[in-house]
């Protein structure tokens, strides 16, 4: 059985090499809704969209791991195994943010594509392709357990120093935070990694507090 091609080329949607929404004679017609034998109207209409955001997440030189390139693999991954459910036929999917072919085989039943609003390039219109929930009690909870394990590193290291050395102990540990900074903030909207980074800074911010207190006790009194 032939394998068909899922890709995004220039914001229109390729299966099989034809453009999704044009019956041009294909093994496999685009126009209306045959079970088992085309895409429904729905589907059509979602991987028009996924193209769309595909190209201006390309346009955009957003990196692979950014959150809207990310949104639009995984959203591309999905529609893809609707496909290959829909025509029954495997699938190749070529992701338009990594150039990665993933072999789709075998799939069965695929749940719902999730929706969520994603501005297009230019017209301030949005993209209901991209939804999926924020996980908050998740990321939250994440983000609390990073931030107390680099409040109690920070405040095992860094006390005896700023007890010692006073503020010029205290400036030390700034620079040292400071320095970590820049590498935390190029992660800071990847998913999952971001809860991390925002749960660093927050433990980084409260440990200076401890710490200025212990600084500020270690000056004589004039």
């Amino acid at each position: 059985m032939t394998v068909l091609e899922v890709a995004a080329v220039g914001g229109r949607a390729l299966v099989g090499g034809h453009p999704v929404g044009e019956d041009d004679g294909a093994v496999v017609g685009w126009g209306a809704y045959t079970p088992g034998t085309d895409l429904s109207a729905g589907l059509v209409e979602l991987l028009d969209e996924w193209a769309r955001a595909a190209d201006a997440v390309a346009r955009s030189g957003s990196a692979p791991r950014a959150v809207d390139a990310v949104r639009v693999s995984r959203t591309g991954r999905h529609l893809a195994a609707r496909v290959s459910v829909a025509l029954g036929r495997p699938v190749d999917y070529c992701d338009p943010v990594t150039g990665v072919r993933v072999p789709l085989r075998a799939v069965g039943t695929v749940t719902r594509v999730p929706e969520v609003a994603l501005p297009r390039r230019g017209r301030g219109q949005v993209s209901t392709v991209f939804d999926e929930p924020t996980p908050w009690a998740t990321g939250l909870t994440l983000a609390a357990l990073v931030a107390g394990l680099v409040l109690l590193v920070n405040l095992t290291l860094a006390l005896p120093m700023v007890a010692g050395l006073g503020f010029v102990g205290l400036l030390i540990d700034l620079v040292v935070a400071a320095g970590l900074v820049p590498a935390l903030w190029l992660n800071r909207r990847v998913p999952a990694w971001r809860w991390a980074v925002w749960g660093a800074f927050a433990g980084m911010g409260v440990a200076v507090l401890p710490l200025l207190v212990v600084a500020v006790r270690g000056v004589p009194a004039g």
